[in-house]
């Protein structure tokens, strides 16, 4: 029984075009990643573009932004798990923002009045215990020390 053998040419003409299909795989991954990549601006906002006043004329546009706020804590409040905790940005040390801290969401840090920290907030709509909407709700995501 003879065995057919196999030709080489096939085999080397077949390799480009493997190479360059995975070429363009890993182009068109590239691509997609940078486009559905946020830019840092839509990503996080860094507190010296963050206004309390504009926050407080209009908070709902302000809807869906994320921002890291470098703050000092003012007070703290208890609700249920949750802290409710007002802090002044090193901007505007007069006016004092409301920061709701999920539980747990501190991690090791322990928040105490007069220290400072990062806090990296997500803007977002809830509702009060009457469950009406309210818009423009700051959401501790993490805190670190400074």
């Amino acid at each position: 029984m003879a065995r057919k053998r196999r030709s080489s040419k096939n085999k080397k003409s077949q390799l480009p075009l493997v190479l360059g299909g995975g070429g363009a795989v890993l182009a068109l991954a590239i691509g997609a990643a940078m486009v559905m990549k946020p830019s840092e601006e839509q990503k996080e906002t860094a507190d010296s573009r963050f206004s309390i006043a504009d926050y407080r004329q209009d908070a709902s546009r302000l809807t869906g932004n994320t921002y890291r706020l470098s703050a000092r804590v003012e007070n703290i409040e208890t609700l249920g798990n949750d802290r409710l905790v007002a802090v002044s940005l090193p901007n505007n040390k007069q006016e004092r923002l409301p920061l709701l801290v999920r539980s747990g969401v501190t991690g090791r840090v322990n928040l105490t009045r007069g220290d400072t920290f990062v806090f990296h907030v997500a803007c977002r709509n809830g509702q009060d215990d009457g469950g009406h909407e309210v818009k423009g709700v700051m959401i501790v995501e993490k805190v670190e020390t400074e």
